[in-house]
């Protein structure tokens, strides 16, 4: 019995052992793969850097180059280049000049060329018609007239509108009744033609030969029979020539 057990613990022994010198070499070559690896991938990570820092270096130099051709050929414009130059601008202002000359002959109420700023007369417009709208950024035009009847009493605001829908021309304002105010009429908006641009009103009262600018708004203004006023589109609404000349 002595001799079994001595057998039996002799076996399970050497299997122990048997089983931690496979364990040990497991180990041994995990560890080793995992360096292996470490160490191949620092190698490609060396290498992406040095090539990168090449590629960078490359076209820094490409990019000197360039940068060298393009002052020199800036920095020496041959005298051909020049007299294009003055040629191609001295036909495009004679050019310009002919166009503007030929405008205002064949539209003579077009007293200004566009988006330029139109002071407003004291006498115009000359007709007669109890509201006009004149876009005076846009060659001047009047693009609306309209007699009215029966609106005695009635603000110009409220006249404006009753006028610019019976025509079905869009209009954008903002406020009501005494506050109403036209941002936009036709799609000719406020600040669209320069930070003062926008719409005001003239009034040429009955009887009277010069029209005023009203120092209140369109909604707080009493139209009267005989009156006349008349919408412009400026592309500046302050300096107009009423400015000092409020009513």
């Amino acid at each position: 019995m002595n001799k079994k057990k001595k057998y039996i613990i002799a076996v399970v022994a050497f299997v122990v052992c048997a089983i931690l010198f496979t364990f040990a070499i497991k180990a041994q070559r995990m560890y080793s793969d995992s360096l292996t690896n470490k160490q191949a991938s620092s190698q490609d990570t060396n290498s992406k850097s040095k090539a990168l820092s090449q590629s960078q270096g490359a076209k820094d130099k490409e990019n000197g180059k360039s940068k060298d051709v393009s002052k020199s050929s800036s920095g020496a414009p041959s005298s051909e280049s020049q007299k294009n130059d003055k040629s191609s601008s001295i036909s495009s202002k004679g050019s310009s000049a002919g166009s503007n000359s030929s405008q205002k002959e064949n539209n003579p109420a077009v007293s200004q060329s566009l988006g330029e700023n139109i002071v407003v007369k004291s006498g115009d417009p000359e007709e007669n018609n109890s509201f006009q709208f004149i876009d005076t950024v846009n060659g001047n035009s009047v693009f609306l007239r309209k007699d009215v009847d029966n609106m005695d009493g009635e603000t110009v605001g409220y006249i404006t509108e009753r006028i610019l829908d019976d025509a079905k021309i869009n209009y954008k304002c903002t406020g009501s009744a005494s506050t109403v105010y036209f941002a936009a009429i036709k799609g000719l908006e406020e600040k669209k033609a320069g930070r003062l641009s926008g719409w005001c009103y003239y009034v040429r009262k009955k009887g009277q030969s010069k029209f005023v600018k009203p120092n209140v708004g369109s909604g707080q203004w009493i139209y009267h029979t005989g009156d006349i006023v008349v919408w412009k589109y400026l592309a500046d609404g302050i300096h107009d020539g009423y400015s000092d000349d409020w009513k």
